[in-house]
């Protein structure tokens, strides 16, 4: 790795915005119970040991841990009249930290879902899709073209957060298809049809669904944008919420290029590696994440300090070098560490101590950890448009196995790489000798030449099972 030309002198860098400048994060994601046991100088305590330099707090969304003035916005069950949110984006300003404020925006409850029946989603019933026992909103109905906004302008308004994460933002998944009056209106009007009744990646209508999902949630992006820049000043950002797994984002219409394209930051959800996967898969996602919006970019990552998946129990605490790995394996990939704690009280306290250390020492190092730029010899080439078009329902047989497959050879080879987007070939052309296409069976013209220009000026190509055998679409 080379490092970037840029002081990582945190007194010298103190006139850069917030999302250049902030390398350690802490969340304490709140339960509804927790306003009646939260310690405030307790976690201030826990803020100054782990050294974070930004908190991550919950306002709203599916449930609200201030006094909204907006009576469909569900209050935490034990918030009476505390204003939980408030209070700790206090004691954070009161220690100079950055301050996100959490939401929580894709479904509602039964009290919301009956005033507003129209603004959530529907299966070919006619039925309201459920997640639990929450009505799950639609992403082209009023709930997020009029609610959202409206939620994230009162919180500016009342405590001028720095900018917004959202969990879950982009609403149903790709195995379910909407057919509520919104969603039914809005695709006819884009393509003159009526949505498809299945799926069925051979007709063109279903295609044409899934494109038009995916610039919603653009849409969904830049809307989010306008309302928190025009209420809270250019460096008030809604940032949502990204999956280090390429499938996942592929299943919930999220196209990372162009959520690239419309950042300044990403926030990372990958928490842990699976049973299937070694610690290098995050700094891969690191990498390909980076090769997406720069490397003088920060991609802070929420790092579960509890038992997430496999089995999951989420009050328990995850054995310490087991996150530590994790971390500092997106350390290598260019990962700013967050960590990550449900709720604000556990009876098994060990999850609190695994942090300290491991931010202590990022802290210690961080001129070296952030602002590089890697040196490598080999690019492995890869596209959403490949995961959905050409794997489609195969779609980790087809395009995920063979992508782990190469980046594990490579890494157990010591040969360095890079993830190249297809759209970027000729852009990182001059920085490696050899494109690896791990099965991109779906690849356009344009991305056909930019191979065939990079093979004529002598560079070495790996070609697996149907790479480009099929265009994008």
């Amino acid at each position: 790795m080379t490092t970037l030309n840029r002081s990582n002198n945190m007194t010298e860098n103190g006139h850069l915005p917030w999302f250049r400048r902030t390398y350690r994060w802490g969340q304490t994601n709140l339960t509804e119970l927790d306003p009646s046991r939260y310690d405030s100088q307790w976690w201030r305590e826990h803020w100054r040991r782990t050294r974070v330099q930004g908190v991550i707090i919950n306002a709203g969304g599916i449930v609200a841990f201030y006094p909204s003035k907006f009576p469909l916005h569900h209050r935490a069950e034990h918030l009476g009249d505390r204003d939980l949110y408030g209070e700790i984006n206090a004691l954070a300003r009161e220690e100079g930290l950055v301050v996100l404020a959490r939401m929580d925006s894709n479904r509602a409850d039964e009290r919301f879902f009956n005033e507003h029946p129209g603004w959530f989603t529907r299966d070919a019933n006619g039925d309201p899709y459920m997640a639990g026992p929450f009505y799950v909103s639609c992403v082209h109905g009023p709930y997020y073209d009029q609610f959202l906004p409206d939620v994230l302008k009162e919180i500016i308004d009342r405590y001028q957060p720095d900018g917004f994460a959202d969990n879950s933002w982009s609403g149903l998944t790709r195995d379910k298809i909407c057919y509520c009056d919104n969603c039914s209106d809005s695709f006819h009007r884009a393509h003159s049809k009526s949505l498809p009744q299945r799926v069925d990646w051979d007709d063109p209508v279903y295609r044409n669904w899934i494109q038009w999902n995916y610039q919603r949630r653009l849409e969904i992006w830049e809307l989010n944008n306008k309302v928190t820049k025009e209420a809270g000043g250019d460096h008030c950002l809604w940032i949502g919420m990204n999956s280090g797994s390429l499938l996942q984002q592929s299943q919930r219409f999220r196209d990372y290029k162009g959520i690239c394209e419309r950042s300044e930051i990403v926030l990372l959800d990958s928490q842990t590696r699976l049973s299937s996967s070694g610690f290098q898969i995050n700094g891969d996602m690191g990498k390909l994440v980076h090769g997406l919006i720069g490397w003088d970019r920060l991609i802070p990552e929420s790092m579960a300090m509890y038992q997430s998946r496999e089995p999951t129990f989420r009050l328990s605490s995850r054995p310490a070098p087991e996150a530590r790995m994790w971390a500092v394996e997106g350390f290598a990939g260019s990962i700013q560490p967050w960590w990550h704690h449900i709720s604000a009280y556990h009876e098994d306290r060990r999850q609190y101590r695994t942090a300290e250390s491991l931010f202590r020492w990022h802290e210690t190092n961080e001129r070296y950890l952030v602002d590089r730029r890697p040196i490598a010899t080999v690019g492995i080439v890869w596209s959403q448009q490949n995961i959905d078009f050409y794997g489609r329902d195969e779609a980790e047989a087809r395009t995920v196995v063979p992508y782990q497959g190469f980046m594990q050879a490579l890494i157990r080879a010591r040969i360095p790489y890079i993830p190249i987007h297809a759209d970027h070939i000729e852009r990182e052309a001059d920085k490696i000798s050899a494109l690896v296409l791990p099965n991109v069976g779906a690849l356009s013209e344009d991305q056909c030449q930019a191979v065939r220009r990079f093979v004529n000026g002598g560079g070495g190509l790996v070609a697996t099972g149907e790479s480009s055998r099929y265009d994008q679409l």
